[in-house]
């Protein structure tokens, strides 16, 4: 595909008002407006060229307002439609104009063949995100690793699975490193060493919790397993002995409440145990299991090939049988019975779930869980693992539904994290960053984008103050070369540095920011098991850092859910301004005014972020910016240290030292 140099003749920008209004995903029915600018081109013909699903629309476009304009309203179903545009020139001959390769959204670029299109999403109008998770701080705990309280609850869940007949290791300290072998005489590895954390350890640290500006736990799977991991179901609905008893849940969660902190739990639906309840392959427990018997009343849960060795299993791994998500039994059990598995935890004080490998479930099995949960409480959280782009993800050849507002509330924001990444260790610069920032703004419904989980960390992939300090891709490195690697003091003084970065661009953008327990202390990992490993504190600065950011977003209604602009200066420097006005968010709910401007610098040299706060930028209407210009700015406060900055003419300007960041309150009268 050629494209041509029209760059200055002919532009549409999907992220400026002035060429799409409203901008942004739109909700069922909705009409919006498309404009293309020419310059030196005199077109015959402009046409806008729409493809929703198999079939592509051709609009007809008119001369409005110096530009070429088309009203199109949306289906009234959701989906996600591709745009472009279609020029007929005098001469007879077609160009065309859409969105610039590996890209989907902002200033687009011509092309003599059809062109990559725009995307258009469209969401169902009812969708709405709980409030509370659009403003939450989020703290992610793998269970038996955060901490221990010493009152024998340990002794007696190890006792509960060695007497199930299944292995146990039992770590005699803290400081021990995590299994990554086979143990003597054992062929194989096993994730069944343990620690001892447990329910009664997480309730002991919610003052430490809540005293850093935690407001929601997300939790590793609880419930009874035969794993430390436990993502192995063996019983849905009783929790794991080594945290605990449902009794002691029950009083965490009323705890954690009392705290102002929220429970989510992790759903592990897709698939159980082969060691369960459900399937009982070894006889370790009293009910019929499916591998034992067809009159099992769990028979019909599973897909048997030659029944009972050879089964559908997640991933070619037989110890994890799956399950048939859409069968009448399964759905009873799990969803919708009256004593379902999902509402047993939700009735003992959960507040919703993230479900695991969330593309393994069909989209009507995700929004018949969004269906019952909601109906139980519009508070309850749906948060799906998704690893790409939601809006557009793919999965066994379907587009999947779960972002466009009957499924899923938010998703793990796994892209953000690699963009992050990226950006810090000079994969991409601050343009491209800026970029997909815009991108995502965009194309996911405002509802889901503002309850985005944003995580840099989790106990699926590497710290970011590792992967900062090292620059190495730990898939590269075997198990053993990951358990002897040794983290260099100048390295962990680099991860430092750029997870200070990382963290204010978490805690600065649209959605929900997530530690992974321990990044604030800290700690260093590569891959599983060794980014499993227990809590450790070793840096307090990096400890204060991290409240200070919790606390700041806690407090402060602009950070929440506040309207956002990206800027950026060169190769290095990224802004983020964050912003309410007139008394009301982004979402016209009732808001504290107030404006911020956080700002970092990648480089090892200083350089100046300049923002003129008057001028239009993508993702600001003209109402905003009409706002802005009213307003009479007397001066920016730095709150990460105590340093002023003038405002002359709308013009800021801010001196980043190398690998710095300031977060800027910009105040005005």
């Amino acid at each position: 595909m050629m494209n041509i140099d029209f760059s200055k003749q002919i532009i549409h920008d999907s992220a400026r008002e002035l060429f799409r209004s409203p901008g942004g995903a739109l909700s069922c029915g909705e009409t919006v407006r498309l404009c293309i600018a020419f310059a030196e081109v005199h077109p015959e013909d402009v046409y806008l060229m729409v493809a929703c699903g198999q079939d592509t629309h051709t609009v007809q476009m008119y001369p409005q307002d110096g530009m070429w304009c088309a009203a199109y309203t949306v289906p009234g179903e959701p989906g996600v439609l591709w745009y472009w545009f279609c020029i007929k020139l005098a001469d007879g001959a077609k160009i065309y104009y859409g969105a610039r390769t590996g890209q989907v959204c902002g200033v687009g670029t011509a092309y003599w063949d059809v062109p990559p299109a725009y995307q258009l999403t469209v969401y169902d109008a009812a969708f709405t995100t709980p409030n509370w998770l659009k403003c939450a701080n989020m703290y992610q705990i793998f269970p038996d690793r955060f901490k221990k309280r010493d009152d024998g609850t340990f002794e007696r869940g190890v006792a509960f699975h060695r007497d199930m007949g299944r292995e146990v290791y039992v770590h005699e300290s803290w400081d021990e490193p995590p299994l990554y072998e086979a143990l003597p005489g054992k062929e194989y590895y096993q994730p069944c060493d343990y620690y001892g954390g447990n329910f009664g350890g997480i309730a002991d640290s919610l003052d430490y919790l809540r005293d850093m500006g935690v407001t929601a736990l997300y939790l590793n799977p609880i419930v009874e397993a035969a794993s430390n991991h436990r993502y192995n179901t063996g019983d849905y609905k009783n929790a794991d002995p080594i945290l605990g008893t449902n009794e002691d849940f029950e009083e965490l969660a009323r705890q954690a409440q009392q705290h102002g902190i929220r429970l989510i739990l992790d759903g592990v639906y897709s698939h159980t145990g082969d060691d369960s309840v459900y399937f009982n392959k070894y006889g370790h427990y009293d009910s019929l299991g499916a591998y034992q018997s067809q009159d099992s009343p769990y028979y019909r849960w599973y897909q048997f090939d030659e029944y009972p060795d050879k089964y559908k299993s997640w991933w070619g791994f037989e110890t994890l049988p799956e399950v048939n998500e859409t069968h009448d039994d399964w759905v009873r059990d799990i969803i919708e019975g009256d004593d379902s598995a999902m509402e047993v935890w939700l009735a003992r004080g959960a507040c919703g779930y993230r479900l695991d490998v969330a593309d393994e479930l069909p989209d009507e099995t995700i929004e018949r869980m969004r269906n019952e949960i909601k109906h139980l409480s519009q508070d309850n959280a749906l948060i799906g693992e998704v690893w790409e782009d939601a809006t557009t993800k793919q999965s066994y050849g379907v587009n999947r539904r779960y972002a466009l507002g009957r499924g899923l509330d938010s998703v793990m924001n796994y892209p953000l994290k690699n963009a992050i990444t990226d950006f810090l260790l000079g994969y991409s610069n601050a343009q491209g960053f800026k970029q997909f920032l815009v991108s995502q703004h965009e194309n996911y419904p405002k509802e889901m984008y503002y309850a985005l989980m944003n995580l840099l960390s989790s106990h699926d992939v590497a710290r970011m103050r590792t992967v900062l300090g090292t620059r190495i891709d730990p898939h590269s490195l075997t198990r053993e070369q990951q358990a002897h690697f040794i983290v260099s003091d100048e390295q962990d003084k680099k991860g430092a540095q750029l997870q200070r970065l990382a963290a204010a661009i978490q805690f600065s953008l649209p959605g929900t920011p997530c530690i992974y327990y321990g990044d604030e202390t800290g700690m260093h990992s590569l891959m599983d098991p060794f980014n499993r490993e227990p809590f450790h504190e070793r840096d307090e600065e990096m400890q204060e850092y991290y409240k200070t950011l919790c606390n700041l977003r806690a407090k402060t209604d602009a950070l929440k859910t506040g309207y956002c602009v990206f800027y950026r200066q060169g190769e290095d420097v990224l802004g983020i301004l964050r912003f309410c006005l007139g008394g009301e968010d982004a979402f016209s709910n009732v808001a504290r005014d107030g404006m911020y401007l956080s700002a970092v610098n990648r480089s090892k040299e200083s350089h100046t972020l300049v923002v003129d706060l008057f001028a239009q930028e993508q993702l600001m209407g003209a109402e905003e910016q009409e706002t802005f210009r009213q307003l009479e700015f007397t001066g920016a406060a730095s709150l990460l240290d105590e340093e002023e900055y003038e405002i002359n003419a709308g013009l800021l300007s801010v001196t980043l030292p190398p690998y710095g960041v300031k977060i800027l309150e910009i105040n005005w009268i």
